[in-house]
């Protein structure tokens, strides 16, 4: 099976954050450089669906929070 390879600045579009924040998630492990600075495809698809979902997810709960009274930020 072929591996498709994605640079940073195309993995950092599908992911939404910057270029650097793309170097910062290979430091912490949680994307790995293949073949010098290429990351595989669906290793990155992973994640972007992860972030999407945490994004979406994330903001809801914050707002049913808030509209519960429970704010942490009051």
């Amino acid at each position: 099976m072929l591996q498709q390879l994605l640079s940073v600045t195309q993995t950092a579009e599908r992911l939404r954050v910057r270029p650097d924040y793309v170097h910062e998630l290979v430091a912490k492990k949680r994307l790995t450089f293949i073949y010098g600075q290429q990351l595989d495809a669906a290793e990155v698809e992973k994640l972007a669906k992860l972030m999407d979902k945490l994004r979406k997810n994330g903001l809801a709960t914050l707002v049913e929070i808030t509209g519960q009274g429970d704010s942490p930020l009051e």
